[in-house]
Order: C-alpha cells, then structure tokens, then sequence
C-alpha cells in the first residue's frame, strides 16, 4: 500500500488535522508572540515564553472549540478500517470511495446549515465501512476461485459420468458457480455504492454552488434527501449481500 494513501485515509491523521486546526489559529498564535515578545522585550525569560507557549493553544482552542461544526467532526464517526490487507485491484473500490467522500464533506463544509447533514455524514460512513467488508470478501472469494480450475473439473465430471465421483464433482461445480453468483451480485452493489457516493458528493457541491448563486445550479435540499434515501437502499442492499457471505466460501481462502 503507498505510503501517501496510508496517510490520506487514516482517520488518525484526518482527526489531527482538526485539532491542529483548533490549537493553531493566527488568533491563538498571534496572542501567543506578542506575549513572547513582551516577555523578550522585558527579559523576563524562557518561563515566560514557554507559558507564552500554552496560552496562545489555550486561546485557539477555547476560540475554535466553541464552534459546533468542528466539535461534530471531532465526534463524527471516521472510517477506521485498514486498506493495507486490501491488493491494488480490491482497494481501488475504496480508495474511490473515500475520495467521493472528501469531496461530500469538503460540499457541505460551504453549506450554511451544515449541520443538518450530519445524519447523512455518519451514513456514508457506515457505507464504507460495509464497502470495505464486502471488499474483503470479494478478494477472498478471487483468491479461492483462482485456485480452482472449473474447465478441469467439467473435464473430469464428464469422463466420469454415471460413477459415484460424477456427484462429488457436480457438487464442486455447483458450489464454484455459486461462489461465483454471490462474487458477482456483491461486486454490482460495490459498484452501486460508490456511484452513490460520487453522485451524493456532485449534488452537495452543486447545492453548495446554488447557496451562493440561488437559482442557477438547481439542485434543492429534497434532491439531496433522494439521495440520502438511495444511498440507504445501497448500504440496506450490502447488509443483505454480507448476510449470506460468511457461507459461502472457506475462512481461510
């Protein structure tokens, strides 16, 4: 996994990022050097710059955590699970995601009112989260497959045709082609989510856009919550998907 995606997507980083932002403010800093440099003009000393130091964080983030926005992202859930497990192939449905998801909250950080769509916030999150269970199992489930050769095994089933081993290997293929199914189906819902969520981030940022400029971009807050009710049905829909995966294919494939 590069080293710059482990960065962009952790929610560690993504969380300090916001802290920093409250606890390094020109307000906070400005207040922090005119008291340092009284203190130097004075010769009062490290003490005093040090304490200098601490009032000018205290400052910005008494400031900045008043302010609700930022206190509801701190709190907001962030998707915490670990893309390193994932190939190249399998994490590209998640870092496309992802991406779609910065640009959703990235639109709704110009909305006034924001924070009405927290609700909507916290839902994309959980679809992520399912995404990256889903993902997980398609990658096992192309792993298992590519250790099985089904052109071999019609080969055999038909050369042994009425023996006691035809039904053996009839349930290998049946079982194969239904592994295969549920790779598929979970594949066109992980297909379906990411187009909800790139599709969700375009309208925030056209709604963003039509705030500033009513009436020209078109796009209204009861389109916004049709997309918040078809980006339910995908997460409803891979909740359903991952009921019946466990199932379907050996845990250590």
């Amino acid at each position: 996994m590069p080293l710059s995606d482990r960065f962009r997507w952790n929610p560690r980083v993504r969380k300090g990022a916001l802290l920093a932002r409250a606890t390094l403010s020109p307000w906070g800093l400005a207040a922090g050097g005119g008291l340092a440099g009284v203190g130097m003009a004075l010769g009062v000393g490290l003490p005093f710059v040090i304490a200098a130091g601490v009032v000018a964080w205290l400052t910005s983030a008494v400031l900045h955590l008043r302010d609700p926005a930022l206190v509801s992202s701190l709190l907001a859930p962030e998707f915490d699970r670990d893309l390193s497990v994932l190939d190249e192939e399998h994490r590209g449905y998640m870092t496309t995601a992802l991406a779609a998801r910065d640009r959703f909250a990235a639109a709704v950080a110009d909305l006034p009112g924001k924070e009405q769509f927290g609700g909507m916030r916290t839902r994309v999150t959980e679809a992520l989260r399912r995404m990256y269970d889903s993902v997980v199992w398609t990658q096992r489930a192309d792993r298992f497959l590519a250790t099985v050769d089904a052109t071999v095994l019609e080969r055999r089933l038909r050369a042994a045709k009425g023996s006691a081993v035809a039904d053996e290997l009839q349930e290998q293929l049946t079982e194969i082609e239904h592994i295969r199914g549920r790779r598929e189906e979970t594949i066109s819902q992980l297909s379906a989510t990411v187009a909800g969520i790139e599709t969700l981030a375009v309208k925030m940022g056209g709604l963003a856009l039509d705030t500033a400029a009513p009436g020209r971009y078109g796009v209204s807050t009861a389109e916004v919550r049709r997309l918040r009710e078809e980006l339910d049905t995908y997460v409803d829909a891979l909740a359903e998907v991952e009921r019946s995966l466990p199932a379907t294919i050996p845990e250590q494939a």
